[in-house]
């Protein structure tokens, strides 16, 4: 095979990264684009010795179970790539995906996997939504999603069944004001301009919404005249705000945030406790499907009550407090000082007062409690863990596994990741007990997992 070369490849599933999988010459071949059954013409990008990538160029042969997508922007939209695909076909891959990755790339022959539990809905799941602004040819604003594989590119969303309907009128609101304003769009190769996202995260949970527009600086025409035509749209809207990003980084972070309508923060409610969300606080952006992956948590620690238990990747203390409830005692450890500030503030908001959480990054908090370098160290019953996407670095593995807590936890938004520390607790004497896939993304290849892991000899 040569890069360039055209291919017609048979389809047979979707990766990790929602690109269609096949093989050629005794190559795995990623493709772009494509469902299970479809036979496609590709083109080769790049040819490795046990793997070649391709983009696509038709669909020669639609699969059996290929349908129609109900959004008009699927074809070129990053976002939902699995929405040709009926829900359950949707759900019986993704549970396929885990049991596959965890063998392939855990090492566990037979691996313990649940049945997926699917999302409660399949559409107008998502609490939270990013928009990108850019300019068109004519130099007007465009305020949209990125165009599938790209960064610098971005349509103009006409429809999305993903968020609320709140969330799709105030964006028609914010792209026609822009439009009239004659906004300038902040380019991130050139990096000039000023309006850079739209941020809306509505919690259906409460029906309490915040607006945040991100920018360069405060200088666009009729800021304040946005900010009231947004609050003005439903009373759901508690706050609207204006993020200062200067930096050259392309991504929806506030450096500074100045308040233009309401207090600046929502309230979030999952399992009986409230949460403050501010605009750059993590938040499980499927609410409804985060109260079921929280209490599967719970449930595989398997607490007694008057247990100690250690959270790392706290957060803003949404899982701490949860088991502080459950358990008696609960310690959070996070390396962001706003999200560590925050969790007190839920802690004392939910009658947790005395609940514990120490700053800094994973890794150097257990070493320097092994090292006898900090105070405040914990002998925990049990550890649990909601690290970022690229998992667990392997100190955390040992010096987690060296506190020999009876279980571990672990929350994975990524079964890959989840699958290589997996492997790395098995030596140190933790073995999967059982995982749990969650969908928390329909259409998307996204998938969260809740793993128990138990102590061998405990």
């Amino acid at each position: 095979m040569k890069v360039r070369d055209v291919l017609t490849l048979a389809v047979e599933d979707i990766a990790l990264g929602g690109k269609a999988l096949a093989r050629h010459e005794g190559r795995v071949v990623f493709v772009d684009r494509g469902l299970p059954g479809d036979r496609v013409s590709a083109r080769l990008t790049k040819v490795k010795r046990t793997f070649a990538e391709a983009r696509l160029e038709s669909v020669e042969t639609q699969g059996p179970e290929r349908t129609d997508a109900r959004c008009v922007h699927a074809p070129q939209c990053g976002g939902c790539r699995l929405q040709e695909l009926p829900y359950e076909a949707q759900c019986r891959l993704k549970e396929r995906q885990v049991a596959e990755t965890l063998r392939h790339l855990g090492g566990i022959a037979a691996p313990p996997v649940n049945p997926l539990v699917p999302a409660p809905s399949a559409w107008h799941y998502r609490n939270k939504m990013e928009f990108s602004f850019i300019q068109d040819a004519q130099g007007a604003p465009v305020l949209g999603l990125h165009e599938r594989g790209t960064f610098d590119k971005v349509f103009e969303v006409r429809e999305c069944h993903l968020p609320s309907p709140l969330v799709v009128d105030i964006l028609r609101l914010t792209q026609a004001f822009a439009r009239e304003r004659r906004w300038r769009a902040y380019h991130p190769a050139r990096h000039d301009g000023i309006a850079r996202f739209l941020m809306v995260r509505h919690l259906p949970l409460t029906d309490e919404c915040a607006v945040h527009l991100i920018a360069v600086n405060d200088r666009l025409e009729g800021l304040h005249d946005w900010a009231r035509a947004v609050a003005a749209l439903s009373p759901a809207v508690k706050t609207v705000t204006l993020g200062v990003n200067g930096s050259r980084a392309n991504v929806a972070v506030m450096e500074e945030e100045v308040l233009l309508h309401g207090t600046g923060a929502i309230v979030e409610r999952l399992l009986g406790l409230e949460f403050e969300v501010v605009g750059n606080a993590f938040l499980q952006t499927n609410s409804a499907q985060a109260e079921h992956l929280y209490q599967a948590a719970l449930d595989a620690a398997r607490l007694a009550g008057g247990e100690t238990v250690l959270d790392l990747y706290c957060g803003a203390g949404t899982l701490t407090l949860m088991f502080a409830r459950a358990a008696g005692r609960a310690v959070g450890v996070e390396s962001v000082p706003d999200a560590v500030e925050r969790a007190h503030r839920n802690a004392v908001r939910n009658g947790f007062g005395e609940t514990r959480f120490v700053c800094g990054e994973a890794r150097q908090v257990l070493r320097e409690w092994a090292q006898g370098k900090r105070e405040g160290a914990v002998k925990p019953d049990l550890v649990v863990v909601d690290p970022p996407r690229a998992g667990l670095h392997p100190r955390v593995v040992f010096r987690a596994a060296e506190l020999q807590p009876r279980r571990i936890v672990y929350v994975s938004c990524n079964p890959a990741t989840l699958a290589r520390d997996l492997k790395d607790f098995a030596p140190l004497g933790y073995t999967l007990a059982e995982v749990t896939p969650f969908d928390m993304f329909p259409h998307t290849p996204h998938i969260e997992c809740v793993a128990r892991l138990e102590r061998s000899g405990a």
